[in-house]
């Protein structure tokens, strides 16, 4: 049991770790740490980037491609990491890019649970209620 505290331990201070580590890196880079959610920086140089972290993913967003790939490739030449493209799926939630934007829903999320409970096959209806029938108080 001591081998697995002392493990559980080491983990805990390698995150703590990256984390200052991170995060002295992004303030060097100019963005600023967003006082209500800990994983979200923010920069205004020309225009908004914004980086959201969760764990070892990082999210970059921003409107101006430029300067996007700019901070994309100061962070390759720091650390290790791969790019896997747009954004698609995260945390749950589903992205999918069309003309007018992003639109995001939890499309899988809801498939899953019909299908857990066995409900794959149901007729949809608009109103999942008689609305014919009177409810009395008791």
């Amino acid at each position: 049991m001591y081998k697995l505290d002392k493990a559980l331990y080491g983990l805990k201070q390698a995150l703590r770790a990256w984390d200052k580590k991170i995060n002295s890196f992004l303030v060097q880079q100019g963005f600023i740490k967003c006082v209500n959610e800990h994983g979200i920086y923010c920069r205004d140089i020309t225009n908004k980037l914004i980086v959201c972290l969760y764990v070892d993913v990082m999210i970059v967003t921003g409107s101006n491609e430029a300067e996007m790939k700019d901070f994309k490739m100061n962070m390759m030449k720091k650390f290790e990491m791969s790019n896997m493209g747009n954004l698609t799926y995260f945390l749950g939630i589903e992205f999918e890019m069309n003309s007018q934007g992003v639109v995001i829903h939890q499309r899988k999320y809801a498939q899953d649970i019909l299908k857990r409970f066995d409900m794959l096959n149901c007729k949809p209806i608009s109103t999942p209620v008689d609305t014919s029938e009177i409810l009395l108080e008791k």
